[in-house]
């Protein structure tokens, strides 16, 4: 997709969904403005590099990070810890999630919205909850006088996203285009959305096993909208 300028300032929105792929979907829209999209790729790098000088942890800056992974202290590159007690593994491990979303508090004119929905058809309402966030996103871009991009973590072949961004009514568009799909595990700041998503996700799932951060995001983004049930 081309980017071409327009009369109304850019918004950026990094988007990722989180849930149990069952019964309870989440999304997360982390929105940047253009002009302030140079400092927050510095503040999530400056982080990134604190990870990776960090003895206990030692996870280089092009090592994807995924909340699910960081917060079972699996993957790849988080078995590096040189922490030898499995206790402070683990506690290492997730405090990478509450360090991202403290990034992500600090960053300038960030905007983050969450949103659930509770479900017994994960498959249909996924996209519907992806286009329920759309529509406020736009009137959000509406209220504030921005143009919008929605950059999804996917490879492009969710339609359904697509046709959420086809069916906004014309006369009141003000996210321009089609999603813009890119992987997460190559982008920072999909990452940093991601950490959102599953952030807003254990809030309102309250997953047993997760219980450490059932109150994180809203203790560490307290100027958040959501998590919103749509």
């Amino acid at each position: 997709m081309t980017i071409t300028a327009a009369a109304a300032p850019l918004r950026l929105y990094y988007v990722d969904d989180s849930g149990d792929g069952r019964k309870l979907v989440a999304f997360a829209a982390l929105g940047i403005d253009l002009m302030h999209s140079a400092a927050a790729m510095h503040s999530w790098l400056s982080f990134r590099a604190e990870l990776a000088s960090d003895a206990r942890l030692l996870i280089p800056a092009s090592a994807a990070l995924h909340s699910q992974e960081l917060a079972g202290a699996r993957g790849r590159h988080v078995h590096r810890s040189r922490s030898t007690d499995r206790e402070l593994h683990l506690r290492h491990s997730r405090e990478v999630i509450l360090r991202g979303l403290r990034t992500v508090s600090r960053i300038t004119g960030a905007r983050v919205r969450a949103v659930y929905r509770e479900t017994d058809d994960y498959a249909r309402d996924r996209p519907d909850l992806y286009a329920a966030l759309l529509r406020h996103v736009n009137a959000e871009l509406t209220a504030t006088g921005h143009h919008g991009i929605m950059i999804v973590d996917g490879d492009g072949t969710e339609a359904s996203l697509r046709h959420a961004h086809q069916r906004l009514p014309e006369r009141e568009r003000r996210v321009l285009g089609d999603p813009l799909f890119l992987p997460a595990r190559q982008n920072h700041l999909l990452q940093a959305a991601d950490m959102v998503a599953y952030a807003a996700f254990q809030n309102v799932a309250k997953q047993e096993n997760r219980r450490f951060m059932w109150d994180w995001f809203g203790s560490v983004l307290p100027g958040a909208d959501g998590p919103r049930a749509l």
